[in-house]
């Protein structure tokens, strides 16, 4: 049973009975990770070589199926990969807090696939060096505050909890910090390229900003009482853009030297401006609320320029040629989801 909040104006929101519920979701998800490093290669300071070298894990959509629930404004979700033949597959997991005044989300995602490994030199068609088996682990949590928590209810779009009766948005003011990196396998044929004793990284990155988000409320009709929803019926249309400024950008390369130990190098990135979107439809009626949403989440590094010895476990100072490069590192993920709950 939820007893109403008397914070929230009736003539806006409109507070059911209900508190709990369970929900089977789909979703498409896309994930991308990796580097890329523009180097100038040079010879003996005569000759000099510009390319591009790129890392890249997870480009390829994947499909999960799940099962969720929850009780008032905390719901759990749980989805695992599906059509992939391969025992490692990709995992999610999300808890999310949906008050009326903030919303809290974290989730973490276990991702296993194939990683390349490419060069690229102008007037050159790409060379793909190396494929890898590679593992990625994601960690976010973000969250914003709602100021015209009175009358907009972000959770009206996503979980059914509410049920936004007039149109209405809000200000919303948020933070995002995220853990992330790629593992490649230490055991594997090493070949001459710029990152051949790289065996991952790590980033860490804080953010805060502020954006809108606004429900279009698209068609409304009235229960009876809280308790008798039967007559429920609601189309309500969300959209949510929190531009953010990553203010804490640190990223740690895992090397493995000739000795077989472990080394970490941590450089530091600029700062830089990030987004986090969202988009949701929601149809509820009585006790059963359909929500299909999009969310994009995109988080990119950038270093100064180093020279190859600041980056790498061994010495290569007595060769008679040099690397010089920037680092630009890039996790994004876009996620399509169709959710069906029911509240009792």
């Amino acid at each position: 049973m939820m007893q109403p909040d008397k914070n929230l104006d009736s003539t806006y929101i409109f507070q059911p009975f209900k508190g709990w519920n369970v929900s089977t979701t789909y979703k498409a998800r896309w994930d991308g990770i990796g580097i890329k490093a523009p180097v100038e290669y040079v010879v003996k300071n005569i000759t000099t070589l510009p390319f591009n070298l790129y890392l890249n894990v997870v480009d390829d959509m994947t499909h999960h199926v799940g099962v969720g629930g929850g009780y008032g404004p905390i719901n759990i979700g749980f989805s695992t990969e599906v059509g992939k033949k391969s025992e490692k597959k990709n995992r999610h997991l999300s808890f999310n807090w949906s008050s009326t005044k903030f919303n809290l989300q974290f989730s973490h995602s276990k991702i296993r696939d194939t990683g390349k490994c490419i060069m690229e030199y102008e007037g050159a068609d790409p060379s793909v060096i190396q494929e890898l088996e590679t593992s990625a682990n994601l960690w976010r949590i973000s969250g914003f505050y709602i100021f015209n928590h009175k009358k907009f209810s972000f959770p009206s779009a996503y979980t059914g909890r509410l049920v936004q009766k007039k149109s209405a948005g809000s200000i919303l003011v948020g933070a995002k910090y995220l853990h992330g990196g790629i593992a490649l396998p230490e055991k594997r044929t090493a070949v001459s390229t710029l990152f051949s004793d790289l065996i991952g990284y790590k980033t860490n990155q804080l953010s805060v900003g502020a954006g809108y988000s606004f429900n279009w409320v698209l068609y409304h009709r009235d229960a009876e009482t809280r308790k008798d929803i039967g007559r429920l019926h609601n189309l309500t249309f969300n959209i949510t853009a929190i531009p953010l400024l990553t203010f804490v950008n640190e990223m740690s390369l895992i090397h493995m030297d000739e000795n077989g130990k472990k080394n970490r190098i941590g450089v530091h990135g600029h700062l830089q401006p990030n987004v986090l979107g969202k988009v949701g439809l929601c149809y509820a009626f009585g006790h059963l609320y359909v929500n299909c949403g999009f969310e994009y989440n995109y988080n990119i590094f950038r270093t100064a320029q180093f020279t190859r010895d600041e980056l790498s476990a061994k010495p290569y100072n007595d060769l008679p040629y040099e690397y010089k490069l920037s680092i630009i590192g890039h996790l994004a993920n876009c996620v399509g989801s169709l959710e069906l709950h029911y509240r009792f």
